[in-house]
């Protein structure tokens, strides 16, 4: 007799929180369409509307899930407008996402892109709020029970994309900038901790913010005394800077975008 086939993995990515229904409705909908799915919350905090931090939560998570999973991203400023619900598949997952940017800063190179736009797989009545119960979840509930992307929609070629905020390399410095605040407050940037010992240069870095000299990169939080500031690699392998159980942001008042500078001078 052959062994049914185990559906994949649902990997839900919103800002709608926990405190109001949304994520129970969203989930109600897979539930009911496609009853042995496999549900994971990555996150439902991505801050209200927040199409960077969403796409930093995909760059930093995608690598650790099973081949064939599916993100759910509904992190959707524009719902109920003209933008575009995309299905994006790469060599390692499938993403369900607005077409705003979210889905940029994925490393996994694309195979195919195609709009969202068989009505058949949504519910009858959509409301122009909601995308996530009337277009998200029951796409979502097709595709895991294995109906091909290719039925959604036509082939798109050109999308809105979000850059990776770059790096900057200027003789003997590199900039970069805070591109998340975890909840600890520790600030994580754009800076790939691996790149800083891969150049010329034989001394450590010195890590500046403000204009205030961080010190070199610590191996870990303990390196330093309670309370004071400290510069490492996160466990997303980019440059983060910390407070020893405290907080970086609430010390510094220290925001998204602000500059980091690395100098060997």
């Amino acid at each position: 007799m052959k062994k049914k086939k185990t559906p994949g993995l649902i990997v839900l990515l919103t800002d709608f929180g926990l405190k109001d229904p949304y994520v129970g409705i969203l989930k109600g909908v897979i539930a009911s369409k496609a009853p042995e799915a496999r549900i994971i919350d990555l996150s439902h905090e991505v801050s209200p509307q927040n199409v960077a931090q969403a796409a930093f939560f995909l760059r930093a998570s995608t690598p650790h899930f099973p081949q064939g999973s599916l993100f759910v991203c509904v992190v959707d400023p524009g719902v109920g407008s003209r933008r575009n619900i995309l299905w994006v598949k790469t060599r390692q997952h499938q993403f369900l996402a607005p077409d705003n940017g979210v889905l940029s800063w994925i490393e996994d190179p694309i195979l195919e892109s195609r709009t969202v736009a068989n009505r058949r797989w949504m519910n009858p009545d959509i409301s122009n709020t909601f995308h996530g119960r009337d277009i998200f979840a029951p796409v979502a509930a097709q595709l895991i029970q294995g109906k091909p992307g290719h039925l959604l929609g036509p082939e798109t070629v050109k999308t809105v994309s979000c850059p990776w905020p770059k790096t900057l390399l200027i003789s003997d410095k590199i900039a970069g900038e805070i591109i998340f605040i975890d909840r600890f407050g520790n600030c994580i940037s754009n800076i790939e901790s691996s790149k800083l010992r891969g150049l010329r240069f034989k001394r450590e870095p010195q890590i500046f913010f403000r204009g205030k000299n961080l010190g070199p990169l610590r191996r870990h939080y303990a390196e330093v005394l309670k309370n004071r500031p400290l510069c490492l690699t996160s466990s997303f392998g980019l440059l983060e800077l910390a407070v020893r159980e405290g907080s970086f942001a609430a010390r510094f008042k220290a925001q998204i975008g602000e500059k980091i500078e690395c100098r060997w001078n």
